[in-house]
């Protein structure tokens, strides 16, 4: 994918893959050679300015109106870390064509057989071995020739030694190029765990902002309902005071309340406004702080039971990266000619250290497992409790009703007793909000993403 997985080291390490496999990026030529602007073929520097258009954010689409739906499609669309993983897929399968290539050229340049496993005859011995009708009295007659041999054979065996070490040469190549490749497959199949996971996690993570900025408002809105409750006390107090049936302290600490409230919903509007701006810019629509939010879809919150904890493991995106960690590091090993002792050691050991690591992520995993479900059964159990308050409530809304419609209560009274239950149906509202959050975590869980 908080994403797990560090999704700001993930951003910096395929930006700079996609940076370089596109190129240098440069900036419109000025015509000004002495200006401090960063121009066409020119690296950026101390005393440089970069141009506008390099660093401008486009034009941005207007919105009036999200809902979650829309938020998920537009978060997916718009996610750099998701279009730069599509792009190292690209650059990953146009990596292996050139290595298939590489390859294919090595294979066509090896030659076949041992460059110096023939020899011509050196002696009168091996001529008549080779040829043994050969007449005896013209043996002596071979001398200068078998003087010759021994020269032809000596530069045989030379350019034999040439060509072997050229062929083993050219096969170290080969097995390296074998090796790339399979380090290349192992990439890509990672990075397509990555992208899914990337998908699933931005759903989730877009999910959570999308919940937070609805909390925030709801917020907002009902301390602005308490808010004209604190000033109402503030009337009521001065009109006592004024009937000499309260003290000027009274009105005063009615007063800090409401300037105490009016500072913490500045606060709110203020942490709603930057949750919206940052969630526009994550959409890539243009910032309007009167945006209108949706309400989620239906949803009726239910107790979960834990999937089973292998079946979680065998789903999970980290244990499939692990699982091919473990294969690469056996492939180097079978693939690597090993020099001496110690380097066949070393391939080893990194085989034990990828199988350690795995089992510390099953381990690290297992843990993380156990934390998204007791999450849930806690907002969960929060969302319960959010219904017993808020029954509670009503029943005490219903016994000060018939005590306010028989005169024994004050309508000020009446009216902050039916102010706490519009808070408690607030409360529940809020409850449900994280209940929903929790309970995709728990879905994005058992679909492999383990935050």
């Amino acid at each position: 994918m908080a994403m797990k997985r560090s999704l700001s080291v993930m951003m910096s390490s395929l930006l700079s893959m996609a940076l370089l496999a596109a190129g240098p990026v440069s900036a419109y030529a000025d015509n000004n050679e002495n200006d401090n602007s960063i121009r066409s073929g020119k690296e950026a520097t101390n005393s440089g300015v970069l141009k506008e258009h390099f660093i401008d954010s486009g034009t941005l689409a207007p919105l009036k109106r999200l809902d979650l739906d829309t938020v998920l499609k537009l978060a997916l669309d718009y996610s750099l870390n998701y279009k730069l993983l599509t792009f190292k897929i690209t650059a990953l399968k146009e990596n292996e064509g050139n290595l298939n290539k590489q390859k294919k050229k090595l294979d066509e340049s090896a030659s076949g057989g041992t460059g110096g496993s023939y020899t011509l005859p050196e002696s009168l011995e091996e001529i008549q071995k080779k040829y043994e009708d050969f007449p005896e009295e013209l043996l002596p007659s071979l001398y200068p020739m078998l003087e010759t041999n021994a020269v032809v054979n000596r530069l045989i065996s030379g350019i034999g030694s040439i060509t072997d070490a050229m062929n083993k040469q050219l096969q170290g190549q080969r097995d390296q190029l074998i090796l790339s490749l399979k380090q290349i497959n192992i990439e890509q199949a990672n990075t397509l765990l990555d992208l899914e996971e990337a998908r699933i996690g931005i759903r989730l993570q877009m999910t959570s902002q999308y919940v937070e900025l609805l909390t925030l408002k709801k917020q907002v809105s009902m301390n602005e309902a308490y808010l004209d409750v604190l000033k109402t006390d503030v009337k009521r107090a001065e009109l006592m005071q004024e009937q000499g049936m309260t003290s000027a302290e009274k009105v005063t600490e009615a007063q800090r309340e409401v300037e105490k409230q009016e500072q913490q919903l500045t606060q709110l509007r203020n942490k709603y406004r930057l949750a919206l701006a940052q969630l526009c810019l994550d959409l890539g629509v243009a910032y309007d702080p009167d945006i209108e939010l949706g309400d989620l879809n239906e949803f009726s919150p239910q107790p979960v039971t834990p999937m089973n904890r292998e079946r979680i493991l065998e789903k999970s995106f980290e244990m499939k990266r692990q699982w091919n960690s473990i294969i690469l590091a056996e492939q180097q090993k079978s693939h690597t000619d090993a020099a001496n002792e110690d380097q066949e050691d070393y391939l080893e050991t990194n085989v034990r250290i990828a199988e350690q690591q795995a089992e510390k992520t099953r381990i690290d995993l297992n843990k993380k497992i156990d934390q998204l479900y007791s999450n849930q059964e806690t907002a969960y159990q929060a969302y319960q409790n959010a219904l017993k308050d808020l029954s509670n409530a009503q029943l005490d809304v219903q016994h000060i009703t018939v005590r306010y419609n028989n005169a024994l209560v004050s309508r000020h009274d009446y009216e902050k007793s039916s102010f706490s239950l519009t808070q408690q149906e607030a409360k529940l509202e809020l409850a449900r909000l994280q209940l929903y959050v929790a309970q995709r975590a728990v879905n994005a869980l058992e679909d492999g993403f383990i935050m």
